[in-house]
């Protein structure tokens, strides 16, 4: 047969059915044996084959023994088949919790009753619907326990981070609403089974809201992501969900049974989480917004560093120094919250002293520069990075945060608060009314320097 016979004579159709939709999926199917197309099987897309027009009555039900995880028919769904031809009724193909039959006989009699029918499809949509809850309860609970205080505020003054939590808590949300409507459905049904009266399992205009809802979710993803974190970050979202899609159609054409469906989506599952996971590692590796040159290049001997041109405050600005830059990075976040801009220049190459931390009869040649300002105009975040980083490090080891004496020079930050550990006057933590700077230096700024950095950094 050819591919042009093979195509003449065969229709794929993808659809998706909820099961409180058993009879708008059985009127289907029967219009489109009307045109003359008859359901061979089921895979992950309804194949039909072409014939004679025929009136052809079909029935979808819920096989109450079924699982989601089914994707051909089990033992119990043939033996659930051979009780339904004596009833009258052609068994199909199965999938999930559906069997679908073709009526072959007349005086065919129904296959459950209207109570034995509410209740499998009721079981059903509950045990979906409870599932994805649940799923999506893992999912926000393993995010909670996995973001610190520090990711949280840096999450912030991210869109791309922003989006992919907002869009976990919509889903979330709706999955929850969804809860909802299906308890009051089933209230209603329940009702009706009761009064002798057939509840209506047709169409459900739900799920086109979820297509909706994933296709806008899906682009913005796209776009804020290729925006905020550079082309890999969309490559790596596509080349996960082309894996995802890939997986799905390969379970639909080769129809695995049971157990081996469970340990095949687990196993690509756990290759997948590794496989994002590794390609995100790499991406915050690289640096989230325009942040590029943490290592230095040399070429024919001289050193380029692209991010120290980015640089708004070098230590050169209110200091001098004879040492030649060697390092330089520059990182801008912004978000609908506000905005955070580190920087670090490094000048000279540090001492063993140096790199081990015991400073005192260090190398005085290297000298390094690094701040983190963050701007925003809503209080609560502002608070919140204050603590953050006043919190940072161990207190029982570093000691604690205190004032910093105004004598000292520090009050020209002009500033609500300035702050310092005790232990040390490298570090300086600075509070504005809509900014937070945190400021170290092998050689910190003192009186006239501190309004140079002050103009430099905009504060």
């Amino acid at each position: 047969m050819t591919k042009v016979e093979d195509q003449t004579r065969f229709r794929r159709v993808f659809r998706y059915y909820r099961y409180i939709e058993t009879d708008a999926f059985a009127q289907y199917l029967h219009e489109m044996s009307l045109k003359g197309w008859h359901l061979k099987e089921w895979k992950l897309w309804l194949e039909f084959e072409k014939g004679e027009c025929r009136d052809i009555e079909y029935a979808v039900e819920v096989f109450p023994k079924g699982s989601e995880m089914d994707v051909k028919p089990g033992a119990d769904a043939e033996e659930y088949a051979e009780y339904c031809r004596a009833a009258g009724w052609e068994f199909v193909d199965s999938r999930r919790r559906f069997c679908i039959f073709r009526k072959i006989a007349e005086d065919a009699i129904p296959i459950v009753t209207e109570e034995e029918r509410f209740k499998n499809i009721r079981q059903a949509e509950w045990k979906r619907c409870l599932m994805s809850v649940l799923i999506g309860m893992f999912i926000m609970g393993m995010a909670a326990v996995q973001f610190s205080r520090a990711e949280i505020v840096f999450m912030l003054f991210s869109n791309m981070l922003l989006l992919l939590g907002l869009t976990l808590a919509v889903l979330f949300t709706c999955e929850i609403l969804q809860c909802i409507v299906l308890a009051v459905w089933c209230i209603k049904a329940g009702k009706k089974v009761r009064a002798g009266e057939r509840p209506s399992y047709g169409k459900s205009w739900e799920k086109y809201v979820w297509y909706g809802m994933a296709v806008i979710i899906l682009i913005e993803l796209t776009v804020v992501w290729g925006k905020e974190g550079g082309g890999d970050s969309a490559v790596t979202l596509w080349i996960f969900l082309g894996i995802t899609a890939a997986v799905l159609l390969g379970i639909g054409f080769y129809r695995p049974a049971r157990r081996e469906n469970w340990a095949l989506q687990l196993a690509v599952g756990v290759g997948v989480g590794v496989i994002w996971c590794i390609g995100m590692g790499i991406i915050f590796v690289q640096g989230i917004g325009q942040e590029t040159g943490l290592v230095k290049v040399e070429t024919d001997g001289e050193i380029i560093l692209p991010d120290e041109e980015k640089l708004p405050l070098v230590l050169t600005d209110y200091t001098q120094t004879e040492e030649a830059v060697t390092l330089a990075h520059y990182n801008e976040l912004s978000s609908v919250f506000g905005t955070m801009m580190s920087g670090a220049v490094e000048y000279g190459e540090p001492s063993s002293e140096e790199v081990s931390g015991d400073g005192a009869d260090a190398d005085q040649g290297w000298q390094r520069l690094t701040y983190t300002v963050y701007r925003t105009d809503i209080p609560w975040i502002l608070d919140l990075v204050w603590k953050e980083e006043l919190e940072s490090g161990d207190p029982e080891r570093y000691g604690w945060i205190t004032e910093t004496d105004a004598d000292s020079g520090y009050d020209r930050w002009q500033a609500e608060k300035v702050m310092r550990r005790d232990w040390e006057e490298n570090t300086v933590y600075v509070r504005y009314e809509d900014a937070v700077l945190t400021l170290y230096a092998t050689e910190p700024p003192r009186g006239e320097q501190i309004d140079i950095v002050r103009e430099k950094l905009g504060l």
